[in-house]
C-alpha cells in the first residue's frame, strides 16, 4: 500500500471496529464467563499504548481474575521479544463466546496512580519485560525522540507537536554532560540536522541509533539517563528503566498533547524531572 494511504486505511479501520463495538455491546452485557478479554482496535493504537492494556491485564490475572487482550495487527512481532506478552493476548480464534468484553476507548488504563499503581506496574515489568531487557549501567545519556506521524500528518501535528529542541536543551541541562549521547529516533535524520550541536555541546560522543523498533525500545529501557518525549513509547522506557536501576534518572516534557481536558500527560511518573513549557 503506498505510504500516503496508510493513514486513510488505519483511519477506515478504526471507525468500523467503533461501529461494531455499537452493535454488539447489548449482547456483552449477557456474556457471563470468567475471563473478560480487552477488545483492542485494529488499529490507533501501537506498543506504547498496547503495553497499558497487557499492564491491566497482568494485573487483574494475578488478582484472581483472568484478563486477556485481543490480538492487534502488529502485536505478533513484539512477542518473541516478550513472550509474556503473548500469554497475556488472544487472537479472534481465541475469543469464547462467553467471555467478557471491555470496549475502552478514553485513557486506555495510562493514568498513573488512577488507572494503574506502581505496584502493578513493577510487577508486570519484572514478570514480562526486563528480564529481556539488556541493562547499560553507563554514564550514557540516552535521548528518545518521536517523530514519524506526529509531524508527518497535519491533524497529529495539531495535537503533538512542540519546540522539541528547545526542550531538550532544558533537560539535557537537567542531567548535565556526559562522556556520550545515544540518539534514538524514527527521525534520526531529523535529529541530525536540528539537534547535533546541541548533543555535542553535551557529550564527548553521540551515536546515533538506526531505525527499528525492538532495537530502539531496548535501547531506551536498558538505560540509567534517559530523556524522552511526549510519547508512550518514551514512557515506558522510563518505567522500566526505573525497575532496572535503583538510581536511574529519566527527564521527560510535562506537554503530552493539546486536549479538551488540557496539555499535560497523565502517564508521568511523580519521580521522573519533568520539564514545563515548549509548547
Amino acid at each position: 500500500m503506498p505510504e500516503s494511504l496508510r493513514p486513510v486505511a488505519r483511519i477506515a479501520r478504526h471507525l468500523a471496529w467503533r461501529a461494531r463495538r455499537l452493535g454488539v455491546v447489548t449482547a456483552d452485557r449477557f456474556r457471563r464467563g470468567d475471563r473478560t478479554v480487552t477488545m483492542t482496535p485494529p488499529a490507533g493504537l501501537r506498543f506504547g499504548n498496547w503495553l497499558y492494556l497487557w499492564l491491566h491485564a497482568h494485573e487483574s490475572s494475578a488478582a484472581g481474575h483472568p484478563w486477556r487482550v485481543l490480538e492487534a495487527p502488529g502485536m505478533d512481532e513484539w512477542f518473541d521479544a516478550f513472550p509474556g506478552l503473548r500469554e497475556l493476548t488472544v487472537t479472534r480464534a481465541e475469543l469464547r463466546f462467553h467471555d467478557r468484553r471491555v470496549w475502552g476507548e478514553r485513557h486506555w488504563n495510562q493514568k498513573f496512580g488512577e488507572e494503574f499503581t506502581r505496584p502493578a506496574l513493577d510487577a508486570f515489568i519484572a514478570d514480562v519485560l526486563a528480564p529481556h531487557v539488556p541493562v547499560d549501567d553507563s554514564d550514557t545519556i540516552v535521548v528518545n525522540v518521536r517523530r514519524g506521524d506526529y509531524y508527518a500528518q497535519d491533524h497529529l501535528r495539531a495535537l503533538y507537536a512542540f519546540d522539541q529542541a528547545g526542550y531538550l536543551a532544558d533537560a539535557l541541562e537537567s542531567v548535565g554532560s556526559a562522556s556520550r549521547i545515544r540518539l534514538v529516533s524514527d527521525d534520526p535524520e531529523w535529529c541530525r540536522e536540528n539537534v547535533a550541536n546541541l548533543l555535542e555541546r553535551h557529550a564527548d560522543e553521540v551515536v546515533y541509533e538506526p531505525r527499528g523498533a525492538l532495537g530502539n525500545f531496548l535501547a531506551v529501557c536498558g538505560s540509567r539517563v534517559l530523556i524522552g518525549t511526549n510519547s508512550t513509547f518514551s514512557y515506558w522506557g522510563g518505567y522500566v528503566a526505573g525497575v532496572l536501576h535503583p538510581d536511574a534518572r529519566v527527564v521527560m516534557p510535562r506537554f503530552h498533547a493539546r486536549r479538551e481536558q488540557g496539555t499535560d500527560a497523565y502517564q508521568l511518573d511523580p519521580s521522573w524531572t519533568i520539564i514545563d513549557g515548549h509548547h
